[in-house]
């Protein structure tokens, strides 16, 4: 296979200024509100992925990462590895762990940018691309909040990127670090890895061989005299790319077997391999708005063309197997890549369909005007407002669908909005200064919930999460619990003999679960035409007790 001329090409950069230019801009408002402890976050982000680098840096763990005492083996450690260092290096704090998954986006927005490059020939496709999926609604919840997804899509990404550059020059230092890039995709998230980076490959070997050598000129005809040619590299790849993974799972195995085996047996049911699920096709929907549409209406208009067809099968391919597993929406950013370069494609051809614009644009609108309507009513005036006149601008944009530019920069623009000033303004989870206070100074159980969540990450301590009072605890210790789960808890002291006293509580939305549940648990619509009534939102809150257990 020849590609020289291929790489040759795309060795021509841009100015680099303007490069740095859009990368700055891109990080800023990735980054945007990430410091709020009222922002958008989520149980795995504010149980697991914040508190365990904490637990790491108290007991000094690196390999194998505890989290409340106990070995957490469901994922492998990489990005709590980096989120560690981040700790060390900037202190423990939201923004330095949050700053991981800014920095992963900036990476996976950069290999996108490449491959439309690549795909292309001209460095506007890469831009578009990049500039769409900066405005994709999965990236911007996704990069804001400490979680698996967005690293493991960048790594995959970036890895399927050098794969093709060792197709256009096959020399051995980018082979090594596409395997290398693969290695840390299966040490963030295990096999979804191969996924993301398999679907790309595979759709590239399974067009028909004219397609792909529209994409690539001097591609192989078949894929066969290719692989045997390159049997032995492969071979030794693949076992560079699986070398430490599988050595990190054996480890765990044999030091924790049991752990290890509960950990696997929970890991499959909550999954339910085998079960039919239509989260592929809502996930795309949502992850991908407001660009939707157009990404639907390009690749049915535009099926014949080689680099549709491509990214058709990549975008397939990287789908078909959460449809039989059970999964959340953000599990599929890795297909973002490619439904960000056919939307890129679509807009290279014209301006997009006016319809495939409104109907994307409408979701994005309906929700925040809601959002708007809530904080003004609860007297949240200038974010009410901010929000208002960036859905304005959004709207009118959008719905005249007029020039391409200008979408990609009121999408981008509309989320930080959204998710950086408008939602903190909620006060989701927030946390009052005497209780963070408490928390730097005193043993801390957080019962069941756990609430209050970002209490270990505001008091830079993992603080102890239990789901049952089953012995003593320390006298003079807290324990924090919502009023909903104050009986059992009341009752499973009783049964310890525990003493306690009531030493503090305060009322707040919180999250359940997923960032944008933050009504207390049991709400009912009186409880929100009550609050709306009452302009307040205290009929929403929950009440967290503090508790101190006495000697």
């Amino acid at each position: 296979m020849n590609l020289r001329p291929l790489v040759d090409r795309i060795s021509k950069q841009p100015r680099l200024p303007w490069l740095l230019a859009g990368l700055l801009l891109a990080g800023l408002l990735l980054a945007f509100g990430i410091s709020a402890p009222t922002g958008l976050t989520g149980k795995d982000e504010y149980f697991l992925g914040l508190r365990i680098p904490l637990e790491m840096i108290e007991h000094d763990n690196w390999w194998i990462p505890f989290i409340d005492g106990a070995p957490r083996l469901r994922k492998p450690p990489f990005v709590y590895w980096l989120t560690r260092l981040s700790y060390e290096a900037f202190g423990p704090s939201l923004f330095s762990a949050r700053l991981v998954t800014v920095a992963f986006a900036l990476l996976l927005l950069g290999a996108t940018a490449w491959l439309g490059r690549l795909f292309s020939g001209k460095w506007l496709s890469g831009l578009l691309a990049a500039g769409v999926m900066l405005g994709f609604a999965g990236m911007a919840t996704e990069s804001r909040r400490l979680m698996l997804d967005i690293p493991v899509a960048a790594l995959s990404t970036t890895a399927f990127c050098v794969y093709l550059a060792w197709l256009g020059r096959p020399r051995w230092p980018l082979l090594v670090g596409a395997a290398a890039l693969l290695a840390a995709a299966l040490m963030t998230k295990g096999p979804v890895a191969v996924i993301a980076f398999g679907s790309g490959v595979l759709a590239f070997w399974l067009v028909p061989p004219q397609l792909r050598s529209a994409l690539l000129a001097g591609a192989a005809n078949t894929p066969f005299p290719h692989l045997r040619r390159h049997a032995p590299a492969y071979l030794a790849a693949a076992l560079l790319a699986v070398a430490l993974p599988a050595y990190w799972y054996w480890d765990v195995a044999h030091s924790f077997p049991q752990q290890f085996t509960a950990a696997a047996q929970n890991e499959i049911e909550e999954r339910g391999a085998g079960s039919l699920s239509f989260i592929p096709l809502s996930g795309l929907l949502l992850l991908t708005l407001p660009w939707t549409f157009i990404g639907l209406a390009t690749l049915v208009r535009h099926r014949s063309a080689p680099e549709i067809r491509f990214f058709g099968w990549w975008l397939m391919i990287s789908l078909l197997p959460f449809f039989f597993i059970r999964s959340f929406e953000r599990y599929l950013i890795g297909t973002l890549p490619a439904f960000a370069l056919l939307c890129a494609w679509g807009l290279q051809q014209g301006l997009a369909a006016r319809w495939a614009a409104r109907l994307g644009a409408a979701f994005p609108l309906l929700i925040g005007v809601a959002l708007s309507a809530l904080l003004w009513r609860w007297g949240y005036f200038l974010p009410a407002l901010t929000l208002g006149v960036a859905l304005l601008v959004f709207g009118t944009i959008w719905f005249r669908a007029r020039s391409s530019s200008a979408m990609i920069l009121a999408a981008a623009l509309l989320w930080p909005a959204f998710w950086g000033i408008a939602f903190p303004a909620l006060g989701v989870n927030a946390v009052p200064a005497a209780l963070v206070d408490l928390a730097r100074e005193r043993k801390v159980y957080l019962y069941e919930g756990p609430q209050p969540a970002l209490l270990p990450i505001l008091a830079q301590r993992t603080l102890r999460h239990v789901q049952k009072i089953d012995g003593r605890p320390a006298a003079g210790s807290l324990i924090t619990v919502r009023t909903e789960d104050a009986p059992r808890l009341q009752q499973e002291l009783a049964a310890a003999q525990v003493s306690t006293r009531e030493i503090f509580r305060y009322s707040a939305l919180t999250s359940a679960g997923s960032g944008i549940r933050f009504a207390r648990q049991g709400t009912t619509a009186q409880d929100w035409k009550t609050a709306w009534a009452e302009h307040a939102p205290q009929a929403l809150m929950s009440t967290i007790l503090v508790y101190e257990v006495r000697p």
